[in-house]
């Protein structure tokens, strides 16, 4: 409970940060009335007289199946309140009565030992797909994934449009996770604290929420795929393995701490960056700035406002290593793409600096002048070794091996003048 307790306190600082416009806050629910004292459950009651349950008393001394009930000291049971079942670690199996039509957010998160689903016959909104993995609304929104189910790869199936907050949290078997085509949202906290380690996300979704993906500390290949709009606060947060992200130009919104904690030495983003807000990228989990962080983005764009930006509420201010590239929809950071030129040449077709002009003279003249001694010795020692031309040239012979030599060196050094001649010309 400690661990998830600092998750929680993690998630109220952070939030107290948060810009306004990326907290979303529910409509406050009429007062319930609350119910007597039960040894299993806390729970409030509606206006009809049906029961919420609220809390699980078991949570830290329940081990085995757990069937929550249909009916609690006389009332019909029909809703499960976010968070009821956050935690307890020895359930093994959950079957959810026809009664329970509904349930809040990440209410089996942090149920480790929890191997799969059950819903009774007759519940009309929840089912069960893919061995024990809990569904609702015609399986479109997919609740949850047990945490202790021992599939290392789990390709989402076809239909789903959201997956439910806290839905595959702290699944420590799980190292791959497909998103499909047609799931819209990742909702916050989704894949939080679980074990995998490649994600391919399809462009079908439009946000992955706040949290969705922190704290996987074995994440270190994620496949957004072009299509992805928001990536919303701290939704990689915490990722320590991963090194490389290649960010879609479709996105337009990368919410504070997105990236932070990471092990990302630089990124590539693409112009359609409207919105980068403060530590989204080059800082470490301590929110510390890390050094020589480069950003790789096309000139007077959001990557070069983010790489000097500033927030004094905060007070942090960036000092990132800015390079412009001609096309930021590819990474540059894989050897993809081009350096910009203000003068509207590539990077490879820019003159070089004085400096690197000099050692390339250098290097010529070196390579010059063995190419000449090969071509001297090769030749030099092809006539001295050849008995017959020796008997030919007779006495004489030495004498027309050195004007040979002495010909080629004139020849060689004639074609490195006109090589200089060009290159001058050229300037």
């Amino acid at each position: 409970m400690q661990k998830f307790n600092q998750i929680l306190l993690s998630t109220l600082l952070t939030a107290a940060m948060l810009t306004p416009t990326a907290v979303f806050a529910e409509e406050a629910a009429p007062a319930e009335e609350p119910a007597p004292a039960n040894t299993e459950y806390e729970y409030e009651l509606d206006a009809e007289g049906n029961a919420k349950l609220a809390k699980f008393n078991g949570i830290d001394t329940f081990t085995g199946d757990l069937t929550i009930p249909s009916e609690i000291d006389g009332h019909p049971v029909n809703f499960v309140k976010a968070g009821c079942f956050m935690e307890a670690k020895g359930i093994k199996s959950v079957t959810i009565p026809a009664t329970i039509t509904d349930m809040g957010d990440d209410v089996f998160m942090g149920c480790t030992a929890l191997e799969r689903f059950v819903v009774e016959a007759g519940n009309p909104y929840y089912s069960i797909q893919d061995d024990g993995v809990l569904y609702a609304d015609d399986n479109k929104f997919l609740v949850a994934y047990p945490a202790a189910k021992a599939d290392t790869t789990y390709s989402i199936p076809a239909g789903v449009e959201e997956i439910a907050p806290g839905a595959f949290g702290f699944s420590f078997n799980l190292k791959e996770i497909i998103i499909p085509e047609g799931v819209q949202f990742i909702d916050g906290w989704a894949f939080a604290y679980s074990g995998i380690e490649k994600a391919s996300i399809a462009g079908t979704v439009y946000q992955i929420d706040d949290y969705a993906f922190a704290y996987c500390d074995s994440l270190h290949e994620v496949d957004l795929g072009h299509g992805i709009e928001k990536i919303q606060p701290a939704a990689f947060a915490n990722d320590r393995a991963l090194q490389q992200i290649t960010l879609p130009d479709s996105l337009t919104l990368i919410g504070q701490y997105a990236f932070c904690g990471t092990s990302l030495p630089c990124v590539t983003i693409p112009d359609s960056l409207e919105t980068i807000d403060f530590c989204a990228f080059g800082y470490d989990a301590s929110f510390n700035a890390i050094s020589d962080f480069t950003i790789y983005g096309e000139p007077g764009t959001m990557a070069q406002e983010y790489s000097t930006a500033s927030d004094d509420e905060n007070e942090y201010q960036n000092h990132f290593n800015f390079v412009a590239v001609k096309d930021a929809s590819v990474p540059y950071e894989l050897g993809m793409g081009e350096l910009y030129d203000e003068g509207g040449d590539s990077a490879a077709d820019a003159p070089a600096s004085e400096d690197d002009a000099e050692t390339e003279e250098t290097l010529n003249e070196v390579e010059e002048a063995e190419r000449e001694a090969a071509m001297t010795e090769k030749i030099g020692a092809g006539l001295s070794g050849n008995k017959r031309m020796q008997i030919i040239l007779g006495v004489g012979g030495g004498v027309l091996i050195a004007l040979a030599v002495v010909l080629i060196t004139v020849f060689t050094s004639r074609a490195k003048k006109n090589r200089q001649k060009e290159q001058n010309d050229a300037k």
